[in-house]
């Protein structure tokens, strides 16, 4: 093949994925509107469409409005939600949680399933159910066209290198699952699918070229966009502030980690201790927190104080535009939040980094993950998608 029929080839494909881009950021949109936005003939634009439509990524919605000046009404394009479906995963420590995603990302269905205390080999056939599930009721063009895994620990190469409370069994999720679906298999750090969320699903932050999301449940993470794009370290390991250690030097054995102290299994477990109790729940906390409960109130003081710290350091060291923060615990006391920015206040007197709650945790990481194999299964790794004008109402 010649460098020039390469070369068009090439140029083909960019364009191809540059009006399909299109589609996705500014559904419903007309080929003239495309045509303005990327500075291409409309000839060349209703080729592209043409191409596009006989693969199945789009469809027709209509007429929009004419023009001032009159003539036709432009037909309105958006993604083909009938193309086929991603499935989501999120290994919590209590519950699977499990998405079905559009091609545009719609939200198709959500549900948990308890998995406390069961092992990877036992939870395998839980999620081979769910696929098999959603297969059996599918009606898309093309069905299942990937998976993705959100892991509460580190990942590296598409492989698990690290969980506090997963074991592995030496399973390898992406090689068994693309054995037995024949589709991208993606695992990402639920921290890191938590800022992809943010960047991918939500229109307000589409200005923003730097995030954090800091991940508060059972230990601590951050994901962290760096210019729109994901950084994950040379290992998968940015962003694992949780395990950062105390340099005051007063180690005795172990250093203690951050997350030893203020994450949100501390902070049940200091409330537990200092109650004698036992098998305290996140639940527990709110209930006793609500009922004025001193040793509760006392822990969750802390646990303000420490959030602004890291807040405060993570602000220092990535210099974001914005901090998130992805914590079911603040989720459900949310009254705590506006503390959590006095005492980052006091610590940052001059420039402070603006603070914003996640909503919907767990949503949060599965529509991350969504975004992640969605662009893989189009070979658009790179391209700037949003879909926050897909998300259905959960």
């Amino acid at each position: 093949m010649s460098s020039a029929i390469r070369n068009r080839m090439q140029l083909h494909q960019q364009n191809i994925q540059s009006v399909l881009a299109e589609v996705f950021n500014h559904q419903p949109i007309s080929r003239i509107e495309i045509s303005r936005n990327l500075a291409l003939n409309k000839s060349t634009v209703s080729a592209l469409y043409r191409d596009l439509k006989e693969q199945g990524y789009v469809e027709e919605l209509g007429e929009g409005d004419a023009s001032n000046v009159g003539g036709r009404k432009p037909v309105l394009l958006a993604i083909n939600r009938r193309y086929g479906y991603t499935m989501n995963f999120d290994f919590g420590y209590r519950h699977l949680h499990v998405m079905q995603n559009s091609l545009s990302g719609d939200v198709l269905s959500y549900r948990q399933v308890d998995v406390k205390g069961l092992k990877i080999k036992q939870i395998l056939p839980l999620i081979d159910h769910e696929l098999e599930t959603a297969s059996a009721k599918d009606n898309t063009i093309h069905g299942l066209l990937g998976i993705s895994f959100a892991i509460h620990g580190t990942v590296d190469q598409n492989q698990v290198t690290y969980s506090p409370f997963l074991d592995m069994e030496h399973v390898d999720l992406a090689d068994y699952y693309t054995q037995n679906y024949q589709v991208p298999v993606l695992l990402e750090n639920e921290a890191n699918v938590s800022a992809v969320y943010e960047r991918d699903f939500n229109k307000e932050n589409d200005h923003l070229e730097n995030m954090v999301s800091i991940s508060i449940h059972r230990g601590i993470g951050a994901g962290l966009i760096i210019d729109q794009k994901l950084h994950r370290g040379a290992h998968g390991e940015a962003g694992e502030i949780g395990r950062s250690v105390s340099i005051d030097g007063n180690w005795d054995g172990a250093p203690r980690k951050v997350e030893d102290y203020c994450s949100e299994d501390a902070i049940i477990n200091q409330i537990q201790d200092e109650k004698q109790a036992s098998n305290m729940t996140r639940d527990d906390v709110v209930r006793l927190f609500n009922e004025g409960d001193e040793i509760t109130k006392t822990a969750l003081d802390t646990f303000v104080k420490s959030v602004a710290g890291i807040i405060y350091n993570a602000a220092n060291n990535y210099d974001p535009d914005i901090v998130f923060l992805n914590s079911p615990l603040l989720e459900v006391l949310p009254e705590l939040e506006p503390r959590i920015e006095e005492f980052y206040a006091q610590m940052a007197p001059s420039i402070r980094v603006p603070i914003k709650l996640t909503q919907n945790s767990h949503h949060a990481t599965l529509l991350g993950g969504c975004s992640l194999v969605t662009r893989e299964a189009l070979g658009m790794e790179d391209a700037k998608l949003n879909f926050s004008a897909q998300t259905a109402t959960i």
